[in-house]
């Protein structure tokens, strides 16, 4: 009996442990203070969970979009759009606070969107998961890391082993040894021009709106870690003395820069939008006129978006047609110029914005079309690298 006891006692033991680990949500990764905004996208989109991916059929010519991350769900219309111009339907997995990324896209028919609550659900299932991802045409990793935890599981998954698997860098300086071999495959991309891996950059987030320049004048901003924003607080204090009508709207997924950080006689000219949903982070670029992107060259970290990655401040500006605000020795990596954008050195940020706020929209809706001429280059570039490994569907 005793013997029965304790088998008894150690079956539920293991029990609580799994249930515990089902229910797991790391913090790093996924917060539980994200919201979770579902709103209806066409007449497409069910949600469908991940055991309904299990069970699903999958067409001819279709590839696999996984993001096993939360942050960078922005890319994945850009890649749904290169694909499916490509003659390609496409299925989506991403956890389910990304699930409002496709919010603006209207070319539904050939996309069907899967999420799972958790990273440990993905880990529970990789051997469902490694049979179902051999039967499509190809499989592009989101967001490609080195850690541990994610090595195993694409191994786990089979990525590693197979022939039709894409890798997408944000940060070259991840791309080790252990990749190297895919590079020379074209199976390595990026979202920039690097000396390693394909260009590859996803700037289409749906069907835009463009509006006249507002009569006040917007700004978007992103905060993020390691920025200094003092140049930016004291430009905004000076034009405030000038009487100039505008207002600067702040989104990202940490509160770094808040009203802590700036004189309360400014407060009022700062709207803050932090962990905002997809869907509304996408209305709030489309409501505004410029982009700020506050980048020093004496910021080691900031020096890291023209040499081993990319801002999404860029992306936000090609694919919405927001001429940008930022630091001409940055400019040219990014394509921007005085045609396109608004460029600004380490001292003259104040009349930049000056310059921005007192802009005509004629002059405005120009500086817009000369931006779209550097965009569809951009998509030209993106789609001829693309087809190097991934082929246009035959009709």
């Amino acid at each position: 009996m005793r013997k029965i006891s304790e088998s008894k006692i150690t079956i539920i033991l293991l029990l609580l442990l799994l249930m515990k680990l089902s229910n797991i949500s790391d913090k790093d990764e996924y917060s539980s203070k994200r919201k979770k905004i579902f709103p209806k996208i066409g007449n497409y989109l069910k949600y469908n969970s991940l055991n309904e991916f299990f069970n699903h059929s999958i067409n001819n010519n279709t590839i696999l979009i996984l993001e096993f991350r939360y942050c960078h769900n922005e890319c994945t219309p850009g890649y749904t759009k290169y694909f499916i111009d490509l003659g390609y339907n496409v299925d989506i997995l991403i956890h389910e606070s990304g699930s409002d990324c496709l919010s603006l896209f209207k070319d539904i028919d050939k996309i069907r969107l899967f999420t799972f609550r958790n990273i440990t659900e993905i880990k529970m299932n990789t051997k469902n998961l490694s049979l179902i991802i051999k039967k499509y045409s190809f499989v592009m990793l989101e967001s490609t890391e080195i850690k541990n935890i994610y090595l195993t599981l694409y191994n786990n998954l089979g990525l590693l082993n197979i022939s039709n698997s894409i890798f997408v860098f944000h940060e070259i300086r991840y791309i080790i040894k252990k990749y190297s071999k895919y590079n020379y495959q074209n199976r390595i991309w990026t979202l920039g021009k690097f000396s390693k891996g394909l260009q590859v950059n996803p700037h289409y987030f749906g069907d835009i709106k463009i509006y006249k320049k507002n009569s006040i004048t917007k700004f978007f901003l992103t905060s993020t870690f390691g920025r200094n924003y003092k140049y930016l607080i004291d430009s905004v204090i000076k034009l405030k003395s000038d009487n100039l009508d505008f207002k600067i709207f702040i989104t990202g997924r940490n509160e770094l820069f808040d009203s802590n950080n700036i004189p309360k006689n400014i407060s009022d000219n700062f709207k803050y939008h932090y962990k905002a949903s997809y869907f509304e982070l996408y209305k709030i670029v489309e409501n505004s006129d410029f982009i700020i992107i506050p980048l020093e060259i004496k910021n080691k970290y900031d020096k890291l978006f023209m040499t081993t990655r990319v801002t999404g401040s860029a992306q936000l500006s090609y694919g919405f047609l927001k001429p940008c605000l930022i630091n001409q020795k940055f400019a040219n990596f990014y394509n921007f110029n005085n045609k396109n954008s608004l460029l600004y050195n380490d001292f003259n940020l104040y009349d930049t914005m000056k310059k921005a706020i007192l802009l005509n929209n004629q002059d405005y809706q120009q500086m817009r079309k000369n931006l779209n001429i550097n965009e569809k280059k951009l998509y030209h570039i993106s789609i001829e690298n693309i087809q190097k490994i991934i082929k246009p569907v035959q009709f």
